[in-house]
């Protein structure tokens, strides 16, 4: 069992967070540390990016095993380069971040959420309700107060 272990850690592909999440909980359930241990590094360092959802669960499972380094790791790369293309995903990937206390992550991955639509979440991270009250101009300033007259 330690030789498929051994050959898990360094050989499994890492395009897929989840199921690179599920064979880190496998190795530590076998007893698979020093294994675990070696694909958290990996994981950290070349998983996949294009589902943010499935980064936060990887992140979940890096938290759960301790693998605070690993887990910085893979936060400043999913805040910097995940894929926002769905909303509902990417903010699975903000509560992930918030519960492991990757603040200064959270705060890297806020200024891209308007842009992805999620102006709401990016508004709650920066406390930014009384900054923004009419929303937020593409270059990033405060709307103005506009009224249905200005439409014409």
């Amino acid at each position: 069992m330690t030789a498929l272990a051994e050959r898990a850690a360094v050989h499994a592909a890492l395009d897929n967070p989840f199921r690179v999440a599920e064979l880190l909980v496998c190795l530590r359930e076998v007893g698979a540390d020093e294994q675990a241990a070696a694909l958290a590094a990996r994981a950290a360092a070349h998983a996949g990016l294009h589902d943010p959802s499935a980064v936060a669960q990887l992140l979940d499972c890096l938290r759960d095993a301790g693998a605070d380094e690993q887990l910085t790791t893979l936060a400043a790369r999913g805040a910097t380069h995940a894929s926002l293309d769905n909303p509902s995903a990417v903010v699975r990937l903000l509560d992930s971040l918030r519960a492991a206390g990757a603040d200064e992550e959270t705060a890297v991955l806020a200024p891209r959420l308007p842009a992805a639509g999620l102006f709401s979440e990016f508004v709650q991270i920066n406390n930014a309700e009384e900054r923004f009250p009419f929303g937020r101009e593409p270059d990033g300033q405060a709307a103005a107060m506009w009224t249905w007259e200005d439409l014409n």
